[in-house]
C-alpha cells in the first residue's frame, strides 16, 4: 500500500464515488416518475434528493478528472481529459468517461435553469435529460474498462447491486404508475415541469 501513489487513491475513490452517485441519480430520477414509495417519499424531497445527488456526482467527477492531471504515473494534460480519444493511456476507456462525463453536463445546466426558461425550458430540458439517460451505462463502462480493481470481489458487489437496484427502478416505472399532479407542491423552480421530466 505504501508504494501506491496518493493521487491514484484519490482518482479511484473519487471516480467509483461519483459512480455511485451517478446511479442514485439514475435510481431516484425512476422513483420520481412512480408511487412505488408511496407516502413515504413526497415528490418534491425526491426531486431535491435527485438534483443534489446529480450536482455531487459531478463534484466528485470534477475532483477525478483534476486529480489525473496530477497524478505522476500517467500523464494527463486538461485536452487529453476533456476530449474524447486523446488519452496517452487506455484511450478508448478513457474516452467513454469524457462523454458520460459531457452528456451530464447540459441536463444538469438545464436542470438549474429550465424554470427561468419558461416552456423552452422544458422542452429543452426534456430533450437534455433522454439523452443524459446514456451516461450510466457509458460511464458504467468506463468504470469496468478503466478501473484497474473493477473486477474485485467488491467493486463487481458494487456494480452489481448498481444495475439490480436501476432494473427495479426500470421495471417499477413501467409497471406502477406515475404519480399525479401534486396540488400540494409549492416549489417555483419545477412545479410546472415535474410530471413532464
Amino acid at each position: 500500500m505504501a508504494d501506491i501513489p496518493w493521487t491514484w487513491l484519490i482518482i479511484r475513490a473519487s471516480g467509483i464515488t461519483s459512480w455511485g452517485l451517478l446511479s442514485a441519480v439514475v435510481i431516484w430520477g425512476l422513483l420520481l416518475r412512480t408511487q412505488l414509495l408511496g407516502r413515504f417519499a413526497h415528490p418534491m424531497r425526491l426531486l431535491d434528493l435527485h438534483r443534489w445527488l446529480g450536482a455531487t456526482a459531478i463534484a466528485f467527477l470534477l475532483v477525478h478528472m483534476a486529480f489525473l492531471l496530477v497524478d505522476p504515473a500517467v500523464h494527463f494534460t486538461v485536452a487529453q481529459i476533456l476530449i474524447p480519444g486523446t488519452a496517452p493511456w487506455e484511450t478508448f476507456a478513457v474516452a467513454l468517461g469524457t462523454i458520460a462525463f459531457w452528456i451530464l453536463l447540459p441536463v444538469s445546466f438545464l436542470g438549474r435553469l429550465r424554470a427561468r426558461m419558461g416552456r423552452a425550458g422544458n422542452r429543452w430540458f426534456k430533450r437534455s435529460h433522454l439523452l443524459a439517460y446514456a451516461a450510466w451505462p457509458i460511464a458504467t463502462a468506463h468504470y469496468i474498462l478503466a478501473g484497474t480493481d473493477a473486477m474485485a470481489e467488491w467493486s463487481l458487489a458494487l456494480l452489481v447491486t448498481g444495475a439490480s437496484l436501476i432494473v427495479v427502478g426500470l421495471l417499477a416505472r413501467g409497471f406502477v404508475p406515475a404519480p399525479g399532479p401534486q396540488r400540494e407542491i409549492t416549489d417555483k423552480h419545477d412545479a410546472a415541469g415535474l410530471t413532464r421530466a
